[in-house]
């Protein structure tokens, strides 16, 4: 099967569930003597809305990548994909619960374990192309999977450090979440995997 249909399908989810983030976000009807406390009462759903906005974002970026080094797709491959927009599509609700409870350890650890399940799957289908090799370009290699799978490692790794602290220390699972998605922005693109990401 070609990729094209699996791009657009992903790429339409991808713009449906980072547009549902903001309808969590709603400012009370109340005097406008109350304005600022109520604007202050909306901040943490503010703050768990970028957040959340920027992970999937990333999200969307690796996955945008990721199909450059696919060159067709099987069924097994489509419903792999199919459960990464899944987990990906439930992100707005954690962050909803963040945003509510932002101080409290159910909804942080709820959160972290919405972030381990998408990268699970995500790892799953890498693995999934490497003993499918048809699926994949030429470059796709051991090289491939050697510079990436550290990755996930590390990165769920850390997403599980910011689960056990939750109860204890909430600011840290927060900072490490951030930090996470800032260390893949800036090196991730670094990664050198052999794979041509120009748009061709």
């Amino acid at each position: 099967m070609e990729k094209s249909r699996l791009e657009a399908f992903s790429d339409g989810v991808f713009a449906i569930v980072i547009t549902l983030l903001i309808l969590d976000i709603r400012f009370p009807e109340v005097e406008y003597n109350r304005f600022g406390e109520t604007l202050i009462s909306v901040v943490p759903r503010i703050l768990a809305y970028v957040m959340s906005f920027v992970i999937i974002g990333l999200y969307w970026v690796i996955h945008h990548n990721s199909m450059h080094a696919i060159k067709k797709t099987d069924r097994g491959f489509l419903w792999l994909n199919i459960l990464l927009l899944l987990c990906v599509s439930f992100i707005p609700f954690p962050t909803s619960l963040v945003g509510r409870y932002p101080f409290q350890a159910g909804p942080i650890i709820f959160y972290g374990l919405t972030l381990i399940a998408c990268n699970a799957v995500g790892y799953v289908m890498l693995v999934y192309v490497y003993y499918h090799p048809h699926l994949a370009v030429a470059e796709f290699s051991k090289q491939y999977m050697r510079s990436h799978t550290p990755n996930y490692v590390i990165v769920n790794g850390a997403y599980l450090g910011a689960i056990l602290l939750a109860g204890t220390f909430p600011l840290l699972s927060y900072l490490i979440y951030i930090a996470v998605v800032i260390l893949l922005i800036v090196f991730l693109p670094k990664l050198d995997d052999g794979i041509n990401y120009q748009v061709e």
